[in-house]
C-alpha cells in the first residue's frame, strides 16, 4: 500500500534527518585547557551532539506524549549539580553551568532544569557531571577537568559522556556545604563518581539510581538554603531523612548544619552524633574541619560552638567502646620551613587532643596525636588565607570505633 504523498514526503524527510544524523561525526572536545564560559560551551555542545547522534536522537525516541494534554512533546532531560571532587561538595557555580548546558542542549532537547522533586518526576533523562583538579600551583593557574555524562533514568544506560579541562574553576561550595561538619565522600559520593565516568552504551551505578528521589530533596534543600529559606530548607532535609530507611552521610550533613543555622543547637549535635557513626561506618573516619589561623595552635575562636560539637561527640564516642583507638592528625599549610610546620601540626594535634580530654579522661589513653606538617595539603597554595585554611586543620582516623 502506498503512502499518501505528504505523509511519505514526511517520512522520507524524517528518515533522511535520522541518517544523517546518525553519519555525522561528533566534533570533539579541545584537549587544551580553556577558561570557564568556552570550556563549559565545548562539554555542553559535545554531549548534546553525541545525543542527537545516538539513537535518543530520532524524533520519534524523543518525543511523548503529554498524559495530561494528550499533546506530542520533546522528552526532558535533568540536570544533577556538578561536584568537586576534592570535598565532595556540591559547586557554587551551578546556577551558571545550568545556564550554559541548558542554551547549548534545548537546540535539540528539552531542559526541565535542576533536579528537584518536581523537575526530576517529569524528566526521561539525568544529566551529571564533577570537576577534579588535576594540577595544583602555587601559582593561579589550577588546572581541572569536568566530566559529564547523560543517561536514561528508568534504565540507567549511558547515551552521552564527555570531558574538558578548565583553568582556574571555581570550586566555592554552596552555602549550605561551607560550614559542613565532613567532607562527604562516602557511599553517595563513590557512587556518583562511579557513575560520571561512565562511557555511552555503559550503565550507571544502581545505588546511584535508586537515590536519585531523596537526592532531589537534597537539591531544593541546597536552594532554598542558598535563598536564605532555611526553614524550608530544613523541611526538604526532613523529608529526605524520612523517605529512607539508611541514613545518608548528606542528609545528616543538611540536617546539621540547617539546625545549626536556626540555633537548635541540642538538635544539631544529635544530628552529628548519627553522621559521625555514619561516616565511620562508610569510610572509616570522618574528614573534621576543625582549622586554624596561620601560625595558630587554637582553632578558629568564631567557630568554636560548631567545634565543641565535634570534639564532644567523637570524644564521648571513643569512651563508649573500649576497642576505640582514634589518632588526631594535625596538618598546617605550605608556607614555612618543613620542620617547623612538623612540629606546628604536631601541637595543633596535641591541642586538640587536650581540649577532648576535658570531656572524658579516656582521651589520653586511647588517642595519638600526629603531626603531617604540610605533606598531605588539600589545596596546597601557600596563600595563608580563606582559600587554603582547610590544610590548616585536625582531621580524626578512626580504629575499631564502628557497630
Amino acid at each position: 500500500m502506498k503512502l499518501p504523498y505528504c505523509r511519505g514526503r514526511i517520512f522520507l524527510w524524517l528518515f533522511a534527518i535520522a541518517f544523517l544524523t546518525s553519519c555525522a561525526h561528533t566534533r570533539p572536545v579541545p584537549t587544551v585547557t580553556m577558561e570557564f564560559e568556552p570550556g563549559m560551551k565545548a562539554l555542553a555542545a559535545n554531549v548534546a551532539e553525541q545525543l542527537e547522534r545516538s539513537g535518543l536522537g530520532s524524533q520519534f525516541n524523543k518525543v511523548v506524549i503529554n498524559p495530561l494534554t494528550k499533546q506530542r512533546q520533546l522528552k526532558k532531560i535533568v540536570i544533577d549539580p556538578f561536584i568537586d571532587t576534592e570535598s565532595g561538595y556540591p559547586v557554587k557555580v551551578n546556577s551558571r553551568i545550568n545556564a550554559i548546558v541548558s542554551i547549548e542542549i534545548a537546540r535539540r532537547f528539552t531542559i526541565s532544569g535542576e533536579m528537584v522533586p518536581e523537575n526530576l518526576e517529569v524528566s526521561e533523562y539525568i544529566l551529571t557531571g564533577m570537576v577534579t583538579l588535576e594540577e595544583r600551583n602555587k601559582g593561579r593557574d589550577q588546572k581541572y577537568k569536568v566530566y559529564s555524562a547523560v543517561f536514561e533514568k528508568s534504565s540507567g544506560v549511558v547515551h552521552a559522556s564527555a570531558s574538558v579541562y578548565i583553568r582556574n574553576f571555581d570550586t566555592t561550595p554552596m552555602d549550605i556545604y561551607k560550614d559542613s561538619p565532613a567532607f562527604l565522600k562516602g557511599q553517595n559520593y563513590e557512587q556518583h563518581v562511579d557513575s560520571v565516568k561512565k562511557k555511552p552504551n555503559e550503565t550507571v551505578n544502581k545505588g546511584y539510581t535508586d537515590k536519585l528521589p531523596v537526592k532531589s530533596m537534597r537539591v531544593k534543600g541546597d536552594m532554598l538554603y542558598e535563598q536564605k529559606e532555611y526553614a524550608e530548607s530544613l523541611n526538604y532535609y526532613n523529608k529526605a531523612a524520612g523517605s529512607t530507611n539508611e541514613p545518608q552521610l548528606e542528609v545528616l550533613n543538611g540536617l546539621f548544619t540547617n539546625l545549626v543555622r536556626q540555633g537548635r543547637l541540642e538538635e544539631a549535635e544529635r544530628a552529628y552524633g548519627r553522621l559521625l557513626r555514619v561516616s565511620i561506618a562508610e569510610t572509616n573516619g570522618i574528614s573534621s574541619k576543625i582549622t586554624f589561623d596561620p601560625n595558630a595552635t587554637i582553632p578558629i575562636v568564631s567557630k568554636a560552638g560548631l567545634y565543641t560539637i565535634y570534639m564532644r561527640q567523637i570524644a564521648n564516642l571513643v569512651a563508649s567502646k573500649s576497642s576505640c583507638r582514634l589518632k588526631i592528625i594535625g596538618h598546617s599549610s605550605r608556607t614555612g620551613a618543613e620542620v617547623y610546620n612538623d612540629m606546628l601540626s604536631f601541637q595543633r594535634a596535641q591541642s586538640i587532643q587536650k581540649q577532648m580530654s576535658s570531656f572524658t579522661l579516656e582521651i589520653m589513653k586511647r588517642t595519638e596525636a600526629i603531626g603531617r606538617g604540610f605533606h598531605d595539603n588539600i589545596v596546597g597554595t601557600g596563600r595563608d588565607d580563606v582559600t587554603d585554611e582547610i590544610d590548616r586543620r585536625v582531621e580524626f582516623k578512626f580504629s575499631q570505633c564502628g557497630n
